[in-house]
């Protein structure tokens, strides 16, 4: 009786591993691994945000007496409104990260870039000294390098989608997907112009 179960389980595990069960597995923690590090390099993002806007602040600090009052209060203004709706975009996307929901990161991911696009454009153009500031130029190095990491870690996660995708969609894989519940995996959707190569424009 004993040899009997022995052999069954023998038997079930080679079935099982002959019908793609054991890759499908690996092929799924492949997938988890590479979204996992587009949420690190998402997040290690977001954490220069803060220091870019405290090297726009002390820029207008800087400049606080070459501006009239008019001057300084649009400027001050349309700062203000760019950095609250850039904090707001990198909070949603921190949750998303948080949630491992691929489409809210990658809708996030886009309004983080357009938002900090947007917040140096608006910081320039308040303060035309602020690209001459060592600290600028290096966050501006630091996001380029950010960018081109999340670029690759982008690819590499819809790589592993791809490559799952297409084997649980093949015989006799397919029957055995269907039966452990293994479903098709959405891609990452890159923002606009990510096609290119990666780098990062303001």
């Amino acid at each position: 009786m004993r040899l009997a179960n022995i052999v069954v389980v023998a038997a079930l595990g080679a079935s099982l591993s002959g019908c793609g069960y054991n890759r499908i597995q690996q092929l799924d923690e492949q997938v988890e691994q590479a979204r996992g590090n587009v949420g690190v390099e998402l997040t290690a993002r977001n954490q220069l945000i803060p220091n870019l806007v405290a090297t726009v602040k002390g820029a207008s600090e800087f400049e606080r007496g070459t501006f009239t009052d008019v001057a300084r209060a649009r400027s001050g203004q349309a700062i203000t409104q760019s950095e609250a709706a850039l904090r707001q975009s990198a909070q949603q996307l921190q949750q998303a990260v948080q949630k491992q929901d691929v489409a809210a990161m990658s809708q996030a991911d886009a309004a983080v870039t357009r938002q900090i696009g947007t917040f140096i454009n608006v910081a320039r153009e308040a303060y035309p000294n602020l690209n001459a500031t060592q600290n600028f130029r290096g966050l501006q190095d630091q996001l380029a390098e950010s960018e081109n990491r999340i670029a690759v870690a982008r690819r590499d996660y819809n790589g592993a989608v791809r490559e799952y995708n297409t084997y649980i969609r093949q015989f006799p894989q397919a029957m055995t997907a269907r039966f452990s519940g293994a479903q098709r995996k959405e891609p990452y959707r890159e923002p606009a112009g990510s096609d290119a190569a990666p780098q990062v424009k303001f």
